[in-house]
């Protein structure tokens, strides 16, 4: 890390504001900033104590001009974020400001940070697993309490302590092979049951981490939720029902949404994309016909679709049309406009449909008035999604990186366990042994290839 530049970056969002914060981090971070930055208690910036505010005024290099007031604070060495020097500048916030104070760090010798490299400099130096490292990004970008809750606990270093139990496991079984193999004289070999039941525990570890993949998931990325269905069911009043707002527009007039109207809404801690589709159906109209077409897209790739119908005209040949779109899906059947008429009888629309009862949801969605049956939905959805309880200790793998390393730690052990079954010599392990502890280093990055660590930082923002 001594051969890298020292670098700079606004580490806040751009835009008028209260603060806006300046990261500097590198060997002559304090050198730089002093050059610009003057504390009024008359002290130089390389002499000023670690980790503590001090008020400085910002000057231009040049003439001395004066540019802003602002609390800088140095954390020295291992002791930062970085694991290097850093300087941090707490300027006004606004455009101009932060960036009048870049420009002079700039003339000062330091260059402008890529995207995510102070983080990439914490997991080289030491002060963060990549696993931790990904945690960071998930909690920047977490929409929902349950994703912000297990991004802070991976943050914290949880899952990488589940992780490494396992590998310690794997590490401890490859040294009693390796030992019987040294000293086949003083060790005594391991039982055909014993290596088997070693490898089952090392898997059983490995499976209950996979199980817990797609609550992870759903904890980062939410559920992509589609609403579907014929024009004028109540599509759009159902998105606005869930949101609580008046997202979308609501008329008596079929084809009213022509495109996607997208919204995200946190139900129990859970974050569901909703996506409000045009009706689908025949159209002469070349717009509404692009936005026909999106909504079949949009129902491919959901998570969870949720199928309007109107239960005052019962279920009709367009709307089995539609439903054959949301097959292998999750799907809850909305019965809407239960206020107007009287509803399509619940059995019925089971066994047209062939779904469980259970799933079919009866609502009232007018325009103005009370609004029925969505606590029932939102329910349903989060006992869909989000099965079993979920302890406060509880950790949950969350990307398909992590997913894809245990996926192959597994494929090993049980190829391990075969070969024990066919006789193979115990000895024979030790090469499965490192493949499958190199595997469980992938998630933490102890044996991790270039291109994913690039990979993995190229989704920060720059002053990250």
């Amino acid at each position: 890390m001594k051969e890298f530049d020292t670098i700079c970056a606004i580490a806040t969002p751009v835009g008028v504001g209260g603060i806006a914060i300046i990261r500097v981090s590198g060997s002559v971070a304090e050198a730089a900033v002093g050059k610009i930055a003057f504390p009024r208690n008359g002290k130089k910036i390389e002499d000023l104590e670690s980790h503590k505010l001090t008020l400085s005024d910002i000057k231009a290099s040049k003439n001395g001009e004066m540019l802003d007031e602002a609390l800088v604070v140095v954390m020295r060495g291992s002791n930062s974020y970085t694991g290097e020097t850093v300087v941090e500048i707490n300027c006004h916030g606004g455009y101009l400001a932060a960036e009048s104070i870049m420009e002079e760090l700039f003339s000062a010798g330091v260059r402008q940070a890529e995207a995510g490299e102070f983080t990439r400099r914490a997991f080289v130096n030491g002060k963060l697993d990549l696993a931790r490292a990904e945690a960071v990004i998930d909690l920047i970008h977490a929409n929902s309490e349950k994703g912000q809750s297990n991004a802070a606990k991976i943050l914290s270093g949880r899952l990488s302590e589940k992780v490494n139990k396992i590998r310690d496991k794997a590490v401890l079984f490859a040294a009693n092979i390796s030992a019987v193999a040294d000293y086949p004289d003083e060790v005594d070999e391991i039982p055909r049951d014993e290596l088997i039941d070693k490898i089952d525990g090392i898997a059983k570890d490995i499976d209950e981490m996979l199980a817990g993949f797609s609550k992870g998931k759903i904890m980062r990325d939410g559920v992509l939720t589609v609403i579907a269905g014929r024009p004028n069911v109540g599509k759009s009043s159902l998105l606005n029902a869930l949101t609580r707002t008046d997202r979308a527009i609501v008329t008596d007039i079929p084809g009213t949404t022509r495109d996607t109207v997208e919204e995200y809404v946190n139900i129990n801690g859970i974050a569901l994309r909703l996506i409000d589709t045009a009706g689908i159906r025949e159209s002469e109209n070349s717009v509404e016909r692009i936005g026909i077409e999106r909504a079949k897209e949009n129902i491919k790739s959901a998570d969870l679709c949720l199928f309007v119908l109107d239960s005052s005209a019962g279920i009709s040949a367009e709307d089995l049309e539609i439903f054959e779109y949301t097959k292998g899906k999750n799907i809850i059947v909305i019965l809407n406009k239960t206020d107007i008429a009287t509803c399509t009888d619940v059995s019925k629309v089971a066994d047209a449909l062939g779904v469980n009862e259970e799933n079919i949801i009866l609502t009232s969605l007018p325009k103005e008035g009370n609004v029925l049956g969505i606590t029932e939905l939102e329910e349903i959805i989060t006992r869909m999604f989000m099965a079993g309880t979920v302890s406060k200790d509880d950790v949950f793998i969350s990307n398909d990186r992590q997913k894809n390393a245990l996926i192959k730690a597994k494929k090993i052990a049980t190829e391990m366990t075969k070969s024990v079954e066919c006789g193979m010599p115990a000895d024979m392990l030790y090469v499965d042994l490192e493949e499958l502890i190199a595997a469980l280093g992938e998630i933490t990055g102890q044996t991790v290839q270039d291109e994913i660590i690039d990979k993995v930082f190229e989704r920060f923002c720059v002053g990250k």
